[in-house]
């Protein structure tokens, strides 16, 4: 049965007014510390490392901008690496790292594990702080061999806000007094009006209002009190089970099709997003977006990797699928029907 054609598939999470009910303004109690976002998260870290250590990351050319620029507020020099086929650090550039720096790590789309290279660079090279940016993984985080990692939540549920570290450094310990965040009231807002199904300028301007509130912090936040209220309520077996449904699902259709996927299928894995290449990424994009289907790029080449050839390749050929837990099969089958056509009559 395909779904309906008003449904709108991608974009950010809606949040049902509905699950507010009982929220009463107050902090809910948790063992987990709630940052307002991945890029705090990541700031709370570098702070914490400056205070010890060199003031130098490596990150790799691929990567979104908002990552350089939290490091930046952090204080931190940024250089740059290539990765690997494989989406991995490359080993020979060990020798670019000096003693005690920074190595900043990725787990894209939640495919890559980096555990064995972590491993590997920690066997040579003991000095080095590692730090994994799960940001695209919620559900691996805290299985890391790095010294540090931090996910995001508003990227993977219903939630305005929301960031988290996991660290066996017991000498990292989160700031006191830190103020909450403001742009999760316009999320908030965003992600109401988009449940409710108004037009897309509508919601789509408090989306917006709320990103330039996040790239105009400096500093490091805490989630909102109601992020973490609906953190608590959230079914996490429920929506891994549906994300695994949803990505076989996508895949084998995918397949029958030939489409690129950047990645094998892997039974195990719960991605945020499942990418795949296109020569004319942009022109299938807007035909998606004119059926109500909305899938992110990963990402837009920014002035740190305009001379990268990877990160200039997939900027203009990556394509993320969405498999998350809003979906059913339905509206999977939906989603790739619409691309197969639209590759189909160009």
């Amino acid at each position: 049965m395909m779904a309906s054609k008003m449904r709108k598939i991608g974009g950010e999470f809606e949040i049902d007014p509905l699950a507010l009910y009982g929220f009463n303004g107050k902090e809910t109690e948790t063992d987990l510390f709630i940052y307002s976002s991945g890029r705090s998260a990541l700031i709370s870290i570098l702070k914490h490392l400056k205070k010890s250590g060199s003031s130098k990351i490596h990150i790799p050319y691929y990567i979104c901008e908002s990552v350089v620029k939290a490091c930046e507020i952090a204080g931190f020099e940024v250089k740059f690496y290539e990765l690997n086929d494989n989406f991995l650090f490359p080993i020979d550039y060990l020798d670019s790292i000096r003693e005690n720096e920074s190595l900043l790590s990725v787990n894209y789309f939640g495919f890559v594990d980096d555990n064995a290279v972590i491993e590997n660079i920690r066997s040579v090279r003991p000095d080095i702080v590692i730090i994994s940016d799960q940001v695209q993984s919620f559900w691996t985080y805290k299985n890391t061999k790095a010294d540090y990692s931090f996910t995001s939540l508003r990227k993977h549920f219903s939630l305005p806000d929301g960031g988290l570290v996991y660290s066996n450094d017991v000498s990292f310990r989160t700031q006191e007094n830190l103020k909450i965040s403001s742009f999760y009231k316009s999320k908030l807002i965003g992600s109401i009006l988009k449940h409710l199904n108004l037009p897309d300028e509508t919601y789509l301007s408090f989306f917006s209002e709320g990103e330039d509130e996040i790239n105009n912090e400096q500093g490091v936040f805490k989630s909102s009190n109601l992020t973490s209220f609906l953190f608590q309520k959230i079914n996490f077996q429920k929506a891994i089970e549906q994300r695994k449904e949803n990505y076989k699902v996508l895949y084998n259709y995918g397949k029958q099709y030939n489409l690129d996927f950047i990645f094998p299928y892997a039974e195990d894995l719960i991605p945020m997003n499942v990418p795949i290449r296109l020569s004319n990424r942009d022109k299938i994009r807007k035909k998606l977006i004119n059926r109500s289907i909305f899938l992110p790029v990963h990402w837009p080449l920014g002035w740190f990797n305009c001379n990268s050839i990877r990160s200039k390749l997939l900027s203009e050929t990556e394509m993320s699928l969405v498999v998350d837990q809003r979906y059913s099969i339905s509206d999977i089958e939906y989603e790739m029907q619409t691309l197969i056509k639209a590759l189909k009559n160009e």
